[in-house]
């Protein structure tokens, strides 16, 4: 599924964010199961191409003159045609028969009883590759102008692959053009490894403006992919990501965290805010923060659709929007 951070909100109420990622894309996603390697490949054909050439040097090496050729000749044959259709159907049908087989039985085993519009999603967690962990958005705030304030947005997260086979992965991010976004910063990469690195200049030669949904992205097909090996095997494949940019809102707004892709818990922080504002955040009873703490840890799963709020309003209006909070 799409990684997206889309800031949205409005001061009356919530008004679910637009998604670049179409029902078709879902349904294309890649299940866990056929990812298989160039070595996973030539283990499942080495029997088909062994029999095939045991079967090509019968044929050609054994004297007609010897003893039963005729039954040699036919058992070579079969070889052959054995090595053939075992390569025709490793390579061409055995992915469209794993699809039709693993639908009959997601249906009776996943969600069973359910309706179908429900066993999707389960069959989308299901079939999750990426999960993303440690995930922290930070704020800074400008001071009131005119009604308005610059936001600098601060997001970081871990991504693994817990898919069978190797992966390549890519970030991206979208946020409405209503906001005025401006994307700063991105690195990505495995520490210790090759790091991706792009600033103001760089980052902005990628982004792109979809006026159909009125936002503005950089979409994982303009980055390049870090390749993942999944966690199955025991090597620190994690690919860091760290994305900075900045959005302009008015001084008493909300900010809609909604997740694309599976994250194992949230933490929002607040790095700056001018005394005249106050921030806050709440509506889900995974909540943990203290009085006086700057952090607002959401200790739960989020699976795709699945969001977190949090409000920054001036301090006199302070009880309307903890009203709006709970």
């Amino acid at each position: 599924m799409q990684a997206f951070e889309i800031l949205s909100a409005e001061q009356a109420g919530y008004v679910a964010t637009p998604r670049t990622a179409s029902a078709k894309e879902g349904k294309n996603r890649a299940r866990r199961f056929h990812a298989l390697s160039v070595k996973d490949h030539a283990q499942l054909l080495l029997p088909f191409l062994v029999i095939g050439v045991l079967g090509g040097v019968a044929r050609l090496k054994y004297p007609y003159w010897w003893p039963v050729n005729d039954l040699v000749y036919f058992l070579a044959d079969c070889f052959i045609v054995a090595m053939v259709l075992g390569v025709t159907v490793e390579l061409f049908s055995a992915k469209l028969l794993v699809d039709r087989v693993s639908d009959g039985l997601a249906q009776r085993l996943i969600g069973r009883g359910l309706p179908a519009e429900l066993q999707a999603p389960i069959k989308d967690i299901v079939s999750t590759d990426f999960v993303r962990d440690h995930y922290v958005k930070s704020y800074a705030f400008s001071s009131p102008e005119n009604g308005q304030v610059n936001v600098d947005v601060e997001v970081r997260f871990e991504v693994r692959n817990y898919s069978e086979a190797e992966r390549d992965y890519a970030p991206e991010i979208a946020a409405e053009t209503f906001f005025q976004p401006e994307f700063r910063f991105l690195e990505y990469g495995i520490a210790g490894r090759r790091m991706h690195t792009f600033s103001d200049e760089a980052l902005s030669s990628k982004v792109e403006t979809v006026d159909e949904l009125n936002i503005r992205r950089v979409s994982k097909s303009a980055l390049p992919a870090v390749r993942l090996k999944p966690v199955r095997t025991g090597e620190r494949y994690v690919c860091q990501v760290m994305w900075r940019y900045r959005v302009t809102t008015p001084e008493q707004y909300c900010d809609v965290t909604d997740f694309g892709e599976a994250t194992i818990g949230a933490t929002l922080q607040l790095q700056n805010i001018p005394e005249e504002l106050e921030f806050a955040s709440g509506g889900d009873g995974s909540l943990h923060h203290e009085v006086g703490s700057q952090s607002w840890y959401f200790d739960k799963p989020f699976i795709t659709g699945q969001y977190v709020r949090a409000w920054w309003f001036r301090k006199n209006s302070a009880r309307l929007s903890r009203h709006a909070a709970r």
